[in-house]
């Protein structure tokens, strides 16, 4: 029997008592808290950070009967009861920083209220010390800590001048993380981004961050193995639906949600989120963008003018991943850290990874979200340009096709339209991209760099671009360069398309093809 899906639920106690799907993680878990004591994760948003933090609790609450069937079971001999506190950073991501004051005061006051603390103490720093020791004392424990998302308030604020206040409030409680570390059993925190040492950070620099740890990669997430061994009647229900096979059902759920990487192991994670709401719904729709998509990153994006062609194949060194995200230039860390980007190949000799997309699900989403800024127009405006250009393309009509298309520039605001090739071509990619279609942009071949290249189902179609020069001289570019030859051992025709772009009009002025 299919067992029901977690979606939305991050409770490990009634997950496990009500009997739904649980991918067991439990013996990583466990190999992380035996050896480590202060330990830093980052992963994306509705990726499983939340389930993780809520699974150590009940852990070293003492909680045996709930891991009984699980991994688990059977590497811990001892299940030693601590005084555990957890918070959720989370809770408070929206609020000012008097709020955030209070959010944070209203949590220890329920822990102080559970071992008798009478406080009058104002100062959250003083307040959650206080609780640490008093607990230890009382219990003869010492006491776990679990933050998680600790930067969602750091993230929110990121760019509406209030960062410094933020980052008061929190530093004063973060520190005793560190102040206390005598007292401390374990600390385990989560959240998205890691704020480099000259930021918030500093106060917690005795955490190991496991991030991309080679052994965690896939701590949170579902590998491909998990998948086969606790969703295996899911995909093949799937695929009755869809009509298809159990491979191919496969293949469509990787090429939509898999792809992730975390380390340079480089193994594959689906994400969780996406991949159990196909499974709830029978659809292959773009869940985790809908749901995961902040406006701190769109804003991000915006503020330093983000290009769209720039992230499909971005090198950075390690040090990359964790930049300051107050004062840097790159958006490339935050993408990264929040599930736009990820590891794509790692090169050791030079010590420097390759990032990207990780699927289609992020890609087409990403285009939907930043084209308004490219064209002026709605993501249906777009797509049903794009359907009438493909279908006329696909049967021949190419003058009917480019038309369309011309039409279509002439709608671009002025304003969006800086006039250059690039533009033109990033419009082309990105609308190519935003349905689905195999489009390569700007493709390094030996005797140059081709713009454009389409691999529809039974042609492939071949397109250089050219800035108030000719759709001829274009078209003689791709036969002088031989763009062509790599392509010829496909089977599928070829149609070589050579465009020209007037600045003046705006807009296509003429095609060639052959």
């Amino acid at each position: 029997m299919i067992k029901p899906y977690p979606i939305g639920r991050q409770d490990f106690k009634d997950i496990i008592e009500s009997g739904f799907a649980y991918v067991d993680k439990t013996e990583r878990m466990y190999e992380m808290v035996r050896n480590r004591k202060f330990v830093f994760l980052s992963r994306p948003r509705r990726f499983g950070k939340s389930l993780l933090v809520n699974t150590l609790q009940q852990y070293f609450e003492g909680n045996k009967e709930l891991f009984k069937d699980l991994k688990i079971s059977k590497l811990e001999k001892d299940w030693i009861k601590y005084p555990v506190f957890r918070f959720d950073m989370s809770g408070c991501k929206d609020m000012d920083v008097n709020g955030m004051h209070s959010y944070i005061g209203n949590t220890l006051w329920w822990y102080e209220k559970e071992y008798g603390i009478q406080n009058e103490e104002k100062s959250n720093g003083v307040r959650f010390q206080n609780l640490i020791q008093t607990a230890v004392k009382k219990t003869g424990r010492k006491a776990v800590i679990l933050i998680d998302e600790y930067d969602s308030p750091l993230l929110a604020h990121l760019h509406d001048g209030k960062l410094p206040e933020v980052k008061q409030i929190l530093q004063e409680f973060y520190q005793q993380v560190k102040v206390n570390e005598q007292y401390e059993q374990f600390v385990f925190i989560t959240g998205i981004s890691r704020f480099s040492q000259v930021s918030i950070f500093s106060t917690l620099n005795n955490l190991e961050n496991i991030s991309m740890d080679d052994k965690f990669c896939d701590i949170c997430g579902i590998t491909q193995a998990e998948l086969l061994e606790n969703f295996r009647e899911d995909i093949e229900e799937f695929a009755k639906e869809e009509e298809c096979s159990f491979d191919e059902m496969l293949q469509n759920l990787k090429l939509k949600y898999d792809g992730y990487h975390f380390s340079k192991k480089k193994t594959d994670v689906f994400n969780p989120l996406s991949v159990l709401s196909a499974f709830s719904k029978r659809e292959l729709k773009n869940f985790w963008f809908e749901t995961a998509t902040s406006s701190y990153v769109i804003d991000h994006l915006k503020k330093h003018n983000a290009q769209i062609l720039d992230f499909e194949h971005v090198e950075l060194f390690e040090s990359g991943f964790y930049a300051s995200y107050e004062d840097v230039k790159s958006v490339y860390p935050l993408l990264y850290q929040a599930g736009y980007l990820t590891i794509k190949d790692y090169d050791r000799e030079m010590e420097r990874y390759v990032i990207g997309y990780p699927n289609s699900e992020v890609r087409i989403s990403m285009l939907e979200v930043l084209m308004p800024s490219w064209v002026g127009c709605s993501t249906d405006d777009g797509k049903n340009y794009m359907c009438d250009f493909y279908f006329a393309l696909k049967a021949g009509r190419i003058d009917e096709a480019f038309e369309l298309l011309k039409e279509f520039f002439l709608q671009i605001p002025n304003v969006l339209n800086n006039k250059n090739e690039k533009h033109f071509q990033t419009v082309i990619y990105v609308l190519f991209r935003w349905l689905g279609f195999y489009t390569q942009s700007e493709v390094n071949t030996s005797k140059g760099r081709l713009d454009c290249i389409l691999f529809a189902p039974k042609q492939i179609f071949i397109i250089e671009f050219k800035v108030d020069e000719s759709a001829e001289r274009a078209l003689a570019q791709i036969n002088e360069k031989g763009y062509a030859d790599p392509y010829r051992t496909d089977g599928r025709p070829i149609v070589k398309i050579g465009v020209n772009f007037s600045s003046a009009e705006r807009t296509i002025e003429s095609w060639r093809v052959d």
